[in-house]
């Protein structure tokens, strides 16, 4: 183990589960603070487009897969609803629970408030947002919107953003990507986009049903006050960048064209406002050098595991997002954290759906005559 690890006093360790036949790593902290607390293990995770959130989400599929919690899963790929809003139907039963009810849920969704009825009690409601007119530069960039409008960035919104009435006109990518699209994954109606009544209704709603809301701009701060929120050991919130591309594919926008951004995605765009306000206060609360610490502990915690597990980086993941190649040593726990979504998933599918047999069969015996 290098210095750093060693100053930090954590402990790395291996325990082979050989019913799975995978090795579960576990980080196990020397501080005063408790390592797990009960009650903060649940966690609805609001897996919004654009936002870091797959690399957020990896950070909590680690948690859950290490402490052997109930995921509630997609059946396929990684949504579970979105286009339409999230009802019990979406839920497949190869990976249900004995109780119908779930730990974890942070695969992507099109928010409803029918998620808490399939959450089990203590459960923690969890977002990530945005600035706006970044968010959506993102997601014309890397979902390739210049293919379906043949048009670039600045050509889209000079032509199809113009005014009001082409805006109305534009339908979602897909049936679920577009503008407002924060307020679209967190359950909005398309209608109340622009009415501003609507709009402070549903922000609100927000405020209420959601725990802890991070901001991109801002993640690792946000990740040690999560941590601290959560009463979890600092190491727990480790990470590589997941589905991340550098800055080489951002297109240069000019002022009339951010102030244009801004003006059809007010739903977002007040909906963001609204929560770095929040975010200031709660750093405010925690206490700013405090923060600092916890930032600059945090960033050496992911240098040691980017040079303990990585043997390079390049830009051949989808829409050329970061990929590593591990070293040939490498930890278990560097496959995992290094592992994508959608290989991830699958993981905790055949997890799943293996202890689903196992609970049918029993229940199967024991219902014979």
């Amino acid at each position: 183990m290098s210095m750093v690890i060693n100053k930090l006093d954590i402990r790395f360790f291996e325990v082979y589960l050989s019913c799975n036949d995978f090795f579960r790593t576990i980080i196990e902290s020397q501080s005063t603070q408790p390592a797990m607390v009960t009650e903060n293990k649940r966690i609805f995770f609001m897996k919004t487009h654009k936002c870091a959130s797959s690399t957020v989400q990896n950070i909590l599929m680690r948690f859950g897969h290490m402490e052997n919690l109930d995921f509630l899963l997609p059946n396929m790929n990684n949504y579970i609803g979105n286009p339409k809003h999230f009802n019990t139907s979406m839920i497949s039963n190869n990976y249900s629970t004995v109780d119908g009810k779930f730990d974890m849920f942070v695969h992507h969704t099109r928010y409803s408030q029918e998620i808490k009825s399939v959450m089990r009690y203590g459960t923690i409601y969890v977002t990530i947002l945005r600035e706006p007119t970044a968010l959506f530069q993102s997601i014309y960039s890397f979902y390739h919107f210049d293919k379906k409008y043949k048009c670039n960035l600045t050509e889209f919104i000079t032509n199809r953003l113009s005014n009001k009435s082409s805006t109305n006109q534009i339908k979602r990518y897909s049936n679920k990507l577009g503008i407002n699209q924060m307020n679209w994954d967190l359950g909005m109606d398309t209608n109340d986009f622009e009415n501003i009544e609507m709009i402070n209704k549903h922000i609100n709603m927000i405020e209420r049903d959601f725990d802890f809301v991070m901001i991109f701009e801002y993640l690792d701060a946000s990740l040690v006050l999560f941590a601290h929120f959560m009463q979890w050991p600092l190491e727990q919130m480790a990470y590589l960048p997941l589905n991340t591309r550098n800055n080489t594919y951002k297109q240069i926008l000019s002022n009339d064209d951010v102030n244009r951004l801004i003006q059809v995605n007010m739903a977002d765009n007040m909906l963001y406002t609204r929560f770095v306000q929040k975010f200031k206060e709660m750093i405010n609360k925690y206490g700013i050098e405090k923060l600092k610490k916890g930032i600059k502990s945090l960033m050496a915690i992911n240098q040691e595991i980017l040079e303990m597990c990585v043997q390079s980086v390049a830009n051949k993941g989808y829409a050329r997002t970061t990929s590593y190649k591990l070293k040939a040593n490498a930890k278990t726990m560097c496959k995992y954290i290094a592992m994508n979504e959608l290989k991830y998933t699958s993981h905790l599918r055949e997890i799943q759906y293996e202890r689903q047999k196992k609970y049918n069969a029993l229940d199967k015996l024991m219902n014979d005559n």
